[in-house]
Parts: C-alpha cells; sequence; structure tokens
C-alpha cells in the first residue's frame, strides 16, 4: 500500500511510506493512495532502499502510477 505519513489528526504532510506487511495498527490512521498491482519485484527493490531513521539510501521516484 502506498500511504500518507502523518502525526495524528490533522498532521498530513509529504511524506508517504509503502508497507510490504500486513499494517492493522494502522487502519483508520492513514490515507491510503493506492496498491500495487504488478511488479513486486519492483517494490521489494524500493523496500531494500528503507532505512530504521526512515530517510531512504536512495532516491525513489514514482512516476506515471495511472489513476486509483
Amino acid at each position: 500500500m502506498l500511504s500518507m505519513a502523518n502525526a495524528g489528526k490533522n498532521t498530513n504532510g509529504s511524506q508517504f511510506f509503502i508497507t510490504t506487511v500486513t499494517t492493522t495498527w494502522l487502519d483508520g490512521a492513514h490515507v491510503v493512495f493506492g496498491e500495487v498491482a504488478e511488479n513486486m519485484e519492483l517494490v521489494r527493490q524500493i523496500e531494500a532502499l528503507g532505512t530504521s531513521s526512515g530517510s531512504p539510501k536512495g532516491r525513489v521516484i514514482i512516476a506515471k502510477s495511472g489513476t486509483v
């Protein structure tokens, strides 16, 4: 899922995150923009750029994603 990060009610900003596992604790807390319909290998490559600080090891650009 592609979702918008926030720190609570009325705090949505420009941070986004991609989840690759079930995250029921996030239900109702974050806006979901979409899900991967194909090419999970690409998602795994993006996942490999993640760090514990939240800043990716490299630049990730999502383009020509279509509409939900």
